[in-house]
């Protein structure tokens, strides 16, 4: 299905909040209630595609909603959105967690089943499939791993589990950190300092693997996002040490 842009508007006591899709990014905003037509205020969410679809409810032809206009019922959802479509958030590495987090209530508050309690089963089962697509890309896109390997998907390149396209020099300093930990296992100050050192490697790579996207240079975020998962498995075992030693901070 071809989207041209998506729409949906909350009322609030003197406002409307508003998200408009143009040119394949989702806009948020705030708008004065007596300057909406009274149509667009009735409508909570409309998605808007070049050809007609109908309402699986009551079969009224219309742009494909969200909401029926007619009968405002829950409707499906469109196809070959991408999590940042969904979130509301341009289409960038550069995306900040507290942004994430921001839309991802935003559209909970709007779409969580809930709201669907006392609704036909139809419409329960949409607003649970909704939810967890949303849960999904709240998921994935607040976590800067994800979010890398996420937008190579989107650029139909996948990173095999069992990746061999790591250089040997590499694969030697991942092999000398888990023999740090290895002899760091039982000494607090040893593990919250390898810590530090493997959060710093984590934050650097992530700004190069957002350089190498603002330049179009997949194969860079590639090779970087491998990098990536290896200090982020060596981030897990060491979060895993510190829930053992009793380390709080």
């Amino acid at each position: 299905m071809s989207l041209r842009r998506v729409l949906f508007n909350l009322t609030k006591t003197n406002s409307v909040f508003s998200l408009r899709f143009k040119n394949q990014k989702l806009y948020y905003y705030y708008v004065d209630k007596s300057n909406f037509p009274l149509i667009i205020l009735t409508n909570a969410l409309q998605y808007s595609s070049e050809s007609p679809s109908k309402c699986w409810n009551c079969n009224f032809i219309s742009k494909s909603e969200l909401f029926c206009s007619k009968c405002k019922v829950l409707q499906e959802p469109p196809e070959n959105l991408t999590y940042f479509d969904i979130m509301g958030i341009p289409k960038s590495y550069d995306v900040t967690v507290s942004e994430v987090q921001k839309k991802y209530k935003e559209l909970q508050k709007l779409l969580h089943p809930d709201k669907f309690s006392r609704k036909s089963e139809k419409e329960k089962e949409l607003s649970d499939h909704f939810s967890s697509l949303v849960n999904k890309a709240y998921s994935t896109l607040s976590h800067p791993l994800k979010r890398g390997l996420y937008m190579l998907k989107l650029n139909n390149v996948m990173i095999s589990e069992e990746t061999d396209n790591v250089n040997a020099v590499f694969l030697m300093e991942i092999m000398e950190k888990n023999e740090e930990i290895d002899e760091a296992e039982n000494n607090e100050e040893k593990i919250k300092k390898l810590v530090e050192e493997n959060e710093r490697i984590l934050s650097n790579l992530t700004k190069n693997v957002g350089d190498a996207f603002r330049k179009e240079d997949i194969k860079k975020a590639e090779t970087l996002l491998i990098q990536m998962k290896y200090y982020d498995t060596i981030n897990n075992r060491l979060k895993k040490l510190k829930h053992d030693l009793g380390i709080i901070e």
